[in-house]
């Protein structure tokens, strides 16, 4: 029997794992079908000279999702613009304090994502309120923004305080430095 993994007694790297999972599947999923319904697309203009205009509703909503989801999973590589100029110059408490403020910033720009994202969510459910050409009810592609701004929020204070745990090497992750 091999030894649990460190930090596992807390469930944190399962459920991180998982999380990941549910992420690229949620960024993934909505990327595909995008992809099919452009293929199609281009081969009924090739081949039958006819638009499928109805699709173009339903790639720009499936793409809300990848955008959001595409989002978080940036905040969880690293993978985002960051301004360096202070966190290169800052070591120590500077650096975490820092990454307080960064992380602060990130987390209340999240929350009014979030506020705003699941009141008109809910607006749009209680008008039952559908797509135009296709009438998919319009809240399926609107709750992309309030589940991607939980799932960043998660994410950001989470390397948040990775970066306050450790010597301030996962802080650059958070901050933009080293990239």
């Amino acid at each position: 029997m091999s030894a649990p993994h460190p930090g596992s007694a807390t469930g944190a790297p399962r459920a991180l794992r998982a999380l990941t999972v549910v992420e690229n599947t949620l960024a993934a999923v909505p990327f595909a079908i995008v992809a099919v319904i452009a293929f199609v697309n281009v081969l009924t203009r090739y081949f039958f000279n006819l638009s499928l205009a109805f699709t173009t509703e339903l790639t720009v909503n499936l793409m809300v999702w990848t955008v959001m989801i595409g989002a978080v999973i940036g905040i969880r590589e690293g993978a985002h613009l960051g301004f360096t100029a202070l966190a290169e110059r800052t070591g120590g408490r500077a650096r975490q304090v820092h990454t307080v403020l960064v992380a602060g910033a990130v987390v209340v720009t999240l929350g009014v994502l979030f506020v705003q994202g699941l009141d008109m969510t809910l607006a749009q459910y209680g008008r039952g309120r559908a797509t135009p050409s296709i009438g998919v009810p319009q809240w399926l592609f609107t709750v992309a923004v309030p589940v991607g701004a939980v799932l960043g929020i998660v994410r950001t204070v989470h390397a948040a305080g990775t970066a306050l745990r450790t010597d301030g090497s996962a802080s650059d992750r958070l901050t933009g430095v080293g990239r």
